[in-house]
């Protein structure tokens, strides 16, 4: 029971945190500069004569910093250790500090290293530079695929002339001049000779000399289709598209590409 008393009486001091280490971020400074220690936060500084000691800063480790501002001398500063030893902090201010005795050969606490993470992270930065050079560097001489080769014009004015005979919103003479325009379109690409300024005559003339008589019916009821559907019945409208589609299936093929080329 008396021990009981004597343990509730006297209770077990609760376990400091890990203290941080004490040390001067540099031992001689100019008259005037303060001298800056680091050291466990809560640290008691001891006084010393001619120094005056302020704490600046506490950092989030547990470490805290102290300015010692003073006059022009050599001071030697017992700053309390983790374990309650005096840890001493020599400091000279506006002075080479001690050149014989005790305290010549002594050096300063050898001071925390630098962080690392600059220099990883600018290895990291300059990684991805190349990487973004090489990438760059690449892109830039890399062969080329070689260029699509253009449609042939019989596939292009077969593509046209579907998406119109698919079409609606046209009045039959409105369809038939633009029917006629993909095959004037036509011979403009396969001949050296412009079909889209010029007469009907004048294209039927310039298409004599390569097209059968057949055929020159099939490119005549192609160019004058505007006129051919607007004075028909309209019963016979039907039928006279149908012709014409087949006119122009007839006379746009690819063994025609390259006919009358030199014609004038």
């Amino acid at each position: 029971m008396i021990l009981l008393l004597l343990l509730a009486c006297h209770p077990t001091p609760a376990p400091l945190p890990p203290a941080a280490p004490v040390w001067v971020e540099a031992r001689k400074v100019d008259e005037g500069k303060p001298a800056r220690i680091h050291a466990p936060a809560g640290t008691q500084m001891p006084p010393v004569e001619g120094l005056t000691i302020t704490q600046v800063s506490t950092g989030d480790d547990g470490s805290a910093v102290w300015d010692a501002v003073g006059e022009k001398g050599s001071y030697v500063i017992d700053v309390p250790g983790s374990d309650q030893k005096p840890v001493p902090i020599y400091v000279d201010i506006g002075v080479d500090g001690p050149t014989g005795g005790k305290m010549a050969d002594l050096a300063a606490p050898t001071p925390r290293p630098p962080p690392i993470w600059p220099y990883v992270l600018g290895g990291v930065v300059g990684a991805g530079a190349l990487v973004a050079a090489g990438i760059a560097a690449w892109k830039r001489w890399r062969p080329l695929p070689p260029p699509v080769p253009p449609e042939a014009p019989d596939i292009l004015a077969l593509r046209a002339w579907n998406a119109l005979r698919a079409r609606t919103d046209l009045e039959p003479a409105e369809l038939a001049l633009e029917l006629s325009m993909v095959y004037r379109r036509y011979l403009d690409a396969t001949r050296v000779w412009p079909a889209t300024s010029r007469t009907t005559r004048e294209i039927l003339d310039n298409l004599s000399g390569e097209l059968t008589a057949g055929e020159l019916d099939c490119a005549r009821r192609l160019l004058s289709a505007m006129d051919l559907v607007k004075f028909a019945e309209r019963e016979a409208r039907a039928s006279l598209f149908d012709q014409l589609d087949a006119d122009f299936r007839r006379l746009v093929a690819p063994v025609r590409g390259n006919a009358g080329q030199n014609r004038v």
